[in-house]
């Protein structure tokens, strides 16, 4: 694998660039070297894509770490399962955001946690960034436990969204 893809025992986490995002918005995932998984490319996915685009496109190339998506590859067939990003650098007080979606037939193997853990790892490199946030819908309790093995601990409730955070020491 090329510079700048993390990797785990059982996985590689591979920064998207905005060529590829576009690719995927425009639904030409056979542009990549791993096949994607239709069945982790949802509504959602797509939605998120778009909004990082917008906000890649007006930032320097050396941040959009920050900002992509970064694709999840299982190393033993070399299919790429998921995503996992951040919401941009970290704001005023040294946080940022994290979002992730997995395909369904991957869920409950630790696919996401070992992604989540890997990408908190590599956030915790940057002097800026002194911890991660994430927000989940109340009844997604698969994402929770996912959090929960990261050491998120739980904020606050607005609505339905349930707020965690895990603070770098």
């Amino acid at each position: 694998m090329s510079k700048g893809i993390l990797e785990t025992e059982r996985l590689y986490l591979k920064p998207l660039s905005f060529k590829e995002l576009l690719y995927i918005s425009n639904d030409n995932i056979n542009k990549f070297e791993a096949i994607i998984e239709a069945e982790g490319i949802f509504d959602s996915v797509r939605s998120a894509i778009l909004k990082k685009l917008e906000k890649m496109k007006n930032i320097n190339e050396e941040n959009h770490r920050w900002y992509t998506y970064w694709l999840i590859i299982n190393k033993g067939n070399k299919k790429a399962i998921g995503f996992i990003g951040f919401k941009g650098l970290p704001d005023k007080n040294g946080y940022t955001e994290v979002g992730y979606s997995i395909s369904c037939n991957c869920r409950s193997k630790g696919f996401m946690t070992e992604s989540l853990k890997t990408l908190i790892k590599w956030a915790r490199k940057s002097k800026a960034c002194k911890g991660v946030i994430a927000r989940v819908i109340n009844s997604n309790i698969s994402s929770k436990k996912v959090l929960n093995n990261c050491n998120f601990r739980y904020v606050s409730k607005i609505q339905d969204i349930e707020k965690y955070v895990v603070i770098f020491s």
